[in-house]
């Protein structure tokens, strides 16, 4: 039994070895006890777009749109009847908690259609 764990061990840490170097990756850290990991919640707006353009999360979701790029942009859209408007930002965050499902369409206030994007929430 023993020989059995110890070559279970050594097969596992083989192709942990050849998958990564060794390495661990950090833990993804939750937005809210049970909710989805902030990696999968953020939208990154970069200049001239949104990423991920369309973004799918479960109701009760806060979304972060994460703003990095050069020039100003800003989200603009009607998130569950109410307007939503993060004002012209270059840095930092704008956040926005879906509690009803359904398609929310938004645009960069400053760049229009061009750069638009959606959160589905189902």
């Amino acid at each position: 039994m023993r020989r059995a764990a110890t070559a279970l061990a050594v097969a596992v840490a083989a192709v942990a070895s050849a998958c990564g170097g060794g390495e661990a990756l950090p833990e993804p850290t939750p937005t809210k006890p049970g909710a989805l990991p902030a990696n999968l919640t953020t939208i990154t707006v970069t200049d001239n777009r949104f990423q991920p353009r369309s973004l799918q999360v479960p109701v009760g979701t806060r979304v972060t749109w994460s703003f990095r790029g050069e020039a100003a942009h800003q989200v603009v859209g009607t998130f569950e009847g109410s307007a939503v408007d993060s004002g012209p930002m270059r840095r930092g965050n704008f956040e926005f908690e879906f509690t009803a499902p359904g398609t929310f369409a938004y645009r960069c206030g400053i760049h229009g259609e061009a750069m638009a994007g959606e959160v589905i929430v189902r």
